[in-house]
């Protein structure tokens, strides 16, 4: 670490334990001393993931998360595939591609995140995990049957006839100056509507693999999940793909009577701290549902009419079907200090 970098954090360590100090009993407070309401995933259908948070931002909604423009994260379009549209919604996208040689041996396509060579956006792989030391290169007797690579290359960048055995040539040359596996990259992308016609007429059973977990140890919305093909119990290959997920905020505006009192909304900055409304969701259709109450509302409660009203006004700013609310489920919870 450098001298400039060091005197920087010197200078704003002071600066960050005194907001720790100022605010942070207010944020564990909020934590501590507050009701919750929330809901079961729900799918709802298809619907236009982008669409959906342009109209949240133009209804003066807080967006968080995942939202795929131009850049944002690097994917190839899944093309003309019926099945992952259907899956996973119109904005996702594939992260790799893996083929399996064997249960060793694997051909591995991904988009490039910063190329060395201009335009560069495709990275091919060769990997093979009985590379005996990971300091020396890929032997040629470590890399798959030409014939197999050939076959797979072609499959994947069937443009050019002349690609596959230019592609596995630049393989083999990258091997002798690298170490653990064999890369080059490439401009072109693959034929993903090829290669996935390929995974699911050479396999017999295929599944999905998504172990991240939420809030309240349910499945996370959105994020990475894995398509793997099998033939006669071994894997064929795989698809990684990226499922954008999103946060929807707002805060209720304006004293609600509840009991025997008021419970006011303070405004702090550019919003409220009153009731917040959540709608959680990924761009394959699955939604759930969050009121976060404000400070001290442990022990009290918001009318279900009421909370149902409010997230199909949202549903309805954001062209989504409001009808669809009253399928959801709701818990509520409290914690209190």
């Amino acid at each position: 670490m450098n001298k400039q970098k060091v005197i920087l954090i010197l200078l704003l360590l002071p600066l960050t334990l005194f907001m720790l100090f100022l605010y942070g009993p207010f944020l564990l407070m909020e934590l501590l001393d507050s009701s919750w309401y929330y809901s079961e995933e729900v799918d709802i259908g298809s619907f236009d993931y982008n669409s959906v948070l342009t109209k949240a931002e133009k209804a003066g909604y807080e967006v968080e998360g995942s939202w795929p423009w131009p850049g944002n994260f690097s994917g190839f379009e899944p093309g003309n595939v019926p099945e992952v549209r259907e899956s996973f919604g119109s904005a996702a996208l594939v992260q790799n591609i893996r083929l399996n040689y064997n249960e060793n041996s694997e051909l591995i396509v991904f988009a490039c995140e910063n190329g060395t060579e201009a335009g560069a956006g495709t990275c091919i792989v060769v990997s093979n995990f009985n590379h005996s030391d990971p300091q020396f290169p890929l032997q040629p007797s470590e890399f798959p049957d030409d014939s197999w690579m050939l076959e797979k290359l072609g499959l994947l960048f069937g443009s050019d006839e002349k690609a596959p055995e230019k592609y596995l040539e630049a393989l083999k040359k990258a091997a002798q100056n690298q170490t653990w596996d064999a890369e080059i990259q490439v401009k072109e992308p693959p034929n993903f509507p090829a290669v996935y016609a390929y995974l699911t007429e050479s396999s017999d059973d295929s599944s999905y693999d998504n172990y991240a977990l939420g809030f309240y140890g349910y499945p996370k919305i959105g994020s990475d999940t894995k398509e793997v093909f099998l033939k006669d119990g071994s894997q064929v290959g795989s698809v990684k793909y990226f499922v954008p997920e999103a946060k929807v905020v707002t805060y209720e505006k304006g004293n609600r009577y509840i009991g025997n009192r008021y419970t006011g909304n303070r405004y702090i900055g550019n919003r409220y701290t009153g009731n917040r409304y959540i709608v959680e969701f990924d761009s394959s259709g699955k939604v759930r549902l969050e009121i976060i109450m404000h400070v001290g509302s442990v022990g009290e409660s918001i009318p279900e009419k009421e909370y149902r009203a409010f997230f199909r006004e949202m549903f309805e700013e954001m062209g989504l079907s409001t009808e669809v609310v009253d399928s959801f489920e709701f818990f509520h919870t409290s914690l209190m200090m």
